[in-house]
């Protein structure tokens, strides 16, 4: 076991750089993701939102989708990834969201391992809720429409490519990446049952166009929410994390990168990693030299999959921050 690490700062220093300089990703397919949604909900009669359990409250633009629900439709919340999130903290994530939108049915999963038998009873229980809302000026047609939505990479298109493959036994049609924004426009209607005819459509992941604090900014770059290129201080993100894992006596990350002890020293822990992986560039054209913006890049990613633990207190922190 590690030896824990001396007396740490109690807070992040987020002052001594610009922090929104860090963070910026707000692309225009965002900006039309929005309005298309928007005309869209007149045409759908019930909504599947995704988000990653690891950070159920961060990104979410709370101004668009109060336009976007409005309280009338069916809303399903799908927290997604919670097999990366502790199991202590998965009900008072539900009852935070629950005392904010008591009318949103919150459930936490993971669509790499949920059973087709789990899934179903989440889907049919939208289902019953979408019959029996009056359809209005809809009366009259026999099928039904349902718009995934959601902050970029939380896994909108794995799930619509699990409900086809379950009900209809048919293979992917949404495309699914690794990587935030995959899906950059509203997708054609895609038949998920026959018998009732339900359709779904894929969007684009949307984030809020001015995130709060430097807290939330990392959240999304830490869980791969927002892309690690769209950052050229992964240095930093892998500072702040450093910073964090060891806060709260983390401490997989020694081995991991080939450590023998816990280190506030993220330099250090870069050259390891680089020197460990291979991660190397070309200096002044001739001399090979570690890269350390891919070696936090790689840290940082293998954070966002898991690979360093699971740890019950990210929920937290990750959660309740930007709002303390």
């Amino acid at each position: 076991m590690a030896s824990k690490i001396g007396r740490l700062p109690s807070t992040f220093d987020f002052q001594s750089f610009r922090w929104k300089d860090v963070v910026r990703w707000f692309p225009g397919h965002m900006t039309k993701g929005m309005r298309d949604l928007e005309e869209t909900l007149i045409k759908v009669d019930g909504i599947i939102e995704v988000h990653d359990a690891r950070i159920p409250h961060s990104g979410r633009n709370p101004n668009f989708y109060k336009r976007l629900v409005g309280g009338h439709k069916p809303h399903l919340l799908l927290l997604n990834k919670a097999d990366l999130a502790d199991k202590q903290y998965h009900q008072k994530s539900i009852d935070y969201i629950k005392q904010e939108h008591p009318n949103v049915e919150v459930s936490l999963t993971s669509f790499e391992s949920i059973t087709a038998q789990e899934l179903s009873k989440l889907f049919v229980n939208l289902i019953e809720q979408i019959v029996e809302v009056p359809r209005f000026t809809r009366q009259l047609n026999a099928e039904y429409q349902i718009i995934v939505c959601g902050i970029p990479n939380v896994g909108k298109s794995t799930l619509i490519n699990r409900l086809r493959n379950m009900l209809l036994s048919k293979p992917k049609v949404a495309q699914v990446g690794a990587l935030p924004g995959v899906t950059r426009s509203m997708s054609e209607r895609i038949k998920i049952c026959e018998k009732p005819k339900i359709y779904i459509r894929d969007s684009p992941g949307i984030l809020e166009p001015k995130l709060k604090s430097p807290d939330e900014s990392f959240r999304l770059l830490l869980t791969n929410c927002i892309p690690l290129q769209q950052t050229t201080y992964s240095d930093l993100a892998a500072d702040y994390l450093l910073y964090l894992l060891n806060k709260y006596e983390k401490y997989q990350y020694v081995e991991y990168c080939g450590l023998s002890e816990p280190t506030t020293n993220i330099i250090k822990l870069l050259t390891e990693v680089a020197q460990n992986k291979h991660f190397t560039k070309t200096y002044k054209g001739y001399k090979l030299v570690f890269d350390l913006e891919q070696a936090a890049r790689h840290f940082l990613l293998e954070f966002s999959k898991g690979t360093l633990g699971i740890y019950e207190q990210f929920v937290v922190i990750f959660s309740f921050l930007s709002s303390s």
